[in-house]
């Protein structure tokens, strides 16, 4: 039987509107409703904002640095809201641990949960395969930015694959536990090379 509606479950509070001081605050609090699924949001967040610093003060009229710029822009604001989603996203879980509910509507519970996660992970893997796609036109000013954008877009990795990890202890179906946490480890172990070799010709730039 489908879960009944309650209006009191469909409020939340919004993260992502916060001041800097108060949501710093709200992280360090042990009861804050925050997780590492939107910590990894905010790092990707400043991952694609750095991204697209770069990109601006590289100052080119470039048509492929005006198309990254505008793609990278779109994926900053959807991480924005990505920090939000991730909380309103592990709501059921929440609920139904709260209220005893059967196995398998918490595995369903987990699964929702970390699908938020999953978006940042792959997303990010986007922001950094499009700043590749323009690191050549990146001019030595901006080189030092642009290997920062690339430190938090790992940060961001890291963080996302921490988060499904734990979330994987709590599922009860073993494959899909080993696949949640597997998983991120190849995407990263696929974009890792990547990154370390556009760290590598950013810093060489460094002028």
């Amino acid at each position: 039987m489908p879960e009944k509606v309650n209006i009191s479950d469909l409020k939340f509070e919004s993260y992502s509107d916060k001041p800097l001081k108060v949501f710093s605050e709200m992280i360090a609090n042990a009861d804050n409703k925050l997780e590492l699924g939107s910590m990894a949001a905010e790092a990707a967040g400043n991952a694609a904002a750095l991204a697209l610093f770069a990109i601006n003060k590289t100052a080119s009229e470039d048509a492929a640095l005006t198309s990254a710029a505008k793609d990278i822009e779109t994926l900053r604001t959807y991480f924005v809201h990505l920090m939000d989603e991730e909380n309103k996203a592990k709501a059921p879980l929440e609920k139904r641990l709260k209220n005893g509910a059967p196995e398998d509507e918490i595995e369903g519970g987990v699964r929702t949960a970390c699908a938020i996660v999953d978006e940042v992970l792959y997303s990010v893997i986007k922001v950094v395969e499009i700043l590749d796609s323009v690191s050549d036109k990146i001019c030595p000013c901006a080189a030092h930015i642009a290997a920062d954008a690339l430190i938090f877009a790992r940060a961001a990795l890291d963080t996302a694959r921490l988060q499904l990890a734990w979330r994987s202890t709590q599922m009860m179906e073993e494959v899909y536990a080993r696949t949640t946490r597997r998983e991120p480890e190849i995407a990263i172990e696929g974009i890792n090379p990547t990154i370390d070799a556009l760290l590598k010709k950013f810093e060489a730039n460094i002028k």
